[in-house]
């Protein structure tokens, strides 16, 4: 009997030559910054990506021909795949210059489904069996089949109502327990007819379960929910892909397993609790503990280091639980090494050279705009051309009682930006925290305050270009962390450095303790992902392992400093030109 798990299967799919469309194009935006340096179908899994497990299951239920959506970083997907050779099937790529929507994506590569195919979501982890819900489509002569599972808590996934029979008579989406008219959710696992791509339109944005699920049903178009009890997650959050790995780890039936991939460097005396999964080209320093952590390929870990609950991809971390599993009990974090070894000053040379000449290049060609900018403001409001704000370069942070406070290390720094605010705005910063959830690092949503100019400035983000003054004058650098305004260290050295209340409430202590060791700049891991949509831990979570990154000497893994540093200046500026964040 041949083994469906073997990789020469051909199931009952092979036998109608029938394909596959994975959608692969999410930006997976609730999982950040993990997604900053790799889209979510790529995440490891088991020590694989996600996506090559969704390719093997077709593959060993015999279809050959998959077709997959592309947007976020989609060279990651189309290296790591190829023609799809390597692992059994052929691969079609669809490369999307704006977000289609589920069926849109489909509709948009019609012409590569000549028979009944198959849907799958490129996020999810599942052992459904395809074959059975291919025989049931079948069966029963739906045009449209979805695969539906029973689940307890129903509240975060799209609810199926359908009869005995499987016919679907309607939808909820994310409907509160006690009002859902079903306990079964759709998995976004699909069969499809063809001819139903006539329904949908060309070239539109459109989605399945919000416009061509309610269409099916206006039509009285045959439609059906397959039942499973196969295992299934997807990994929509950061809680669920953590949560997904682990579930796959206990089923081999060993709770305390490590996962280690090729190529690792494991220090003496490091200890593994708890079950790990390392994956490849891994460097862990010596006397490292990691307690039920997933660290990502090609992540360098120093030494004496303790990784509880986290997850860990690069220059990355982060926490299942709030932050709370970011423990670092040693006092230096990620292994600051005494010898800083010659590639690392080479590196340090090239960038503080760069930043001088790239500022003052910048300057005498933005000479002109200047003026221009200079003329606008004045002309749109009474008050003066620049707003200098008071900054601090490196605060630190002290135990005040019970909670960690910021104080000043160091004199501040008088930055100088495009005055975007009437003049008396700082007058009215406290009246308009008071009436807006404002926060540490958090800009103030639609602020009165600012000036019809303003307003453009901010957008575009030409108000910053002054400071490039600043980083002529070596006080900041053009990749480095955010420098707190005066006012902002003010209200935590006040109130500490607990963020949120109740159940909800984090300790930022830590991070602001690594953080403030960076040094300021224009852009960072914050600047391109997402800058004021960011909450003030998220913000400060980025900041804190850019200064790992930058500042932490790294025995190991000096070599691509300054390429990082000229990477994180093009994120910036991509996410700065599309005004990603901007307030």
């Amino acid at each position: 009997m041949t083994n469906r798990n073997e990789p020469g299967y051909t199931g009952s799919a092979a036998a109608s030559g029938m394909k596959a469309m994975i959608m692969a194009a999410g930006l997976g935006s609730r999982l950040m910054p993990l997604t900053s340096e790799l889209p979510k179908p790529m995440f490891p899994v088991m020590n694989k990506p996600l996506l090559e497990h969704i390719v093997t299951k077709c593959r060993n239920s015999g279809i050959r021909d998959v077709m997959i959506n592309l947007f976020h970083l989609p060279e990651k997907i189309e290296s790591h795949f190829g023609s799809g050779k390597d692992h059994g099937v052929n691969i079609s790529y669809s490369l999307e210059k704006k977000l289609m929507g589920t069926a849109g994506s489909v509709k948009r590569v019609s012409s590569f489904f000549k028979d009944t195919f198959f849907v799958l979501s490129g996020d999810v982890y599942t052992d459904i069996d395809l074959d059975k819900m291919l025989e049931f489509h079948r069966s029963t002569g739906s045009k449209f089949t979805l695969a539906v599972k029973k689940f307890n808590d129903v509240s975060k996934f799209g609810v199926v109502d359908f009869d005995a029979a499987g016919v679907i008579k309607g939808f909820q989406e994310k409907p509160k327990n006690h009002e859902a008219v079903s306990n079964y959710i759709n998995l976004g696992i699909y069969i499809i007819e063809p001819e139903l791509l006539e329904l949908i339109p060309r070239n539109t944005e459109f989605d399945f379960a919000k416009e061509l699920f309610p269409l099916l049903l206006e039509k009285k178009i045959p439609f059906r929910a397959y039942k499973t009890t196969a295992y299934w997650n997807d990994i929509g959050s950061i809680e669920e892909y953590y949560n997904m790995n682990f579930d796959l780890l206990q089923a081999q039936k060993n709770k305390e397993a490590v996962m280690i991939g090729s190529n690792c460097t494991i220090g003496r005396n490091v200890v593994f609790k708890g079950g790990s999964m390392i994956g490849n080209n891994v460097k862990i320093g010596k006397g490292t503990v990691l307690n039920k952590s997933i660290i990502f390929n090609n992540t360098f870990i120093g030494r004496n280091v303790h990784l509880e609950n986290c997850i860990v991809s690069g220059e990355i971390l982060v926490s299942r639980n709030n932050l709370t599993g970011f423990n670092l009990n040693d006092p230096e974090v990620a292994g600051k090494v005494e010898n800083i070894s010659l590639s690392a000053k080479l590196s340090e040379m090239a960038i503080k050279m760069t930043d001088k000449t790239i500022s003052f290049i910048s300057l005498l060609l933005l000479s002109p705009l200047f003026l221009v900018l200079a003329a606008i403001i004045k002309l749109d409001s009474r008050g003066p051309v620049f707003y200098v704000s008071t900054r601090l370069q490196s605060p630190e942070i002290e135990l005040k009682g019970s909670n960690w406070r910021l104080f000043y290390a160091h004199k501040p720094v008088k930055y100088y930006v495009f005055r975007t605010m009437f003049t008396d705005a700082d007058k009215n910063l406290s009246r308009l925290e008071n009436k807006y959830d404002t926060g540490p690092f958090v800009k103030i949503k639609d602020d009165p305050r600012v000036t019809r100019a303003g307003k453009i400035l901010r957008k575009t983000s030409l108000d910053e270009l002054p400071l490039l003054i600043n980083v002529l004058k070596g006080e900041m650098s053009l990749v480095g962390i955010w420098a707190l305004p005066a006012y902002e260290a003010n209200s935590i050295h006040s109130n500490g450095l607990i963020s949120g209340s109740g159940n909800s409430e984090i300790d930022l202590s830590e991070l602001a303790r690594i953080r403030f060791q960076g040094k300021p700049g224009l852009a960072g891991i914050w600047q391109s992902s997402g800058r004021s949509n960011l909450s003030a831990e998220e913000r400060a979570m980025h900041d804190s392992f850019q200064t790992i990154l930058f500042e932490n000497k790294y025995e190991l893994d000096n070599r691509n400093l300054y390429m990082k540093y000229l990477d994180m200046i093009f994120r910036t500026f991509k996410s700065v030109v599309s005004r990603e964040g901007a307030m």
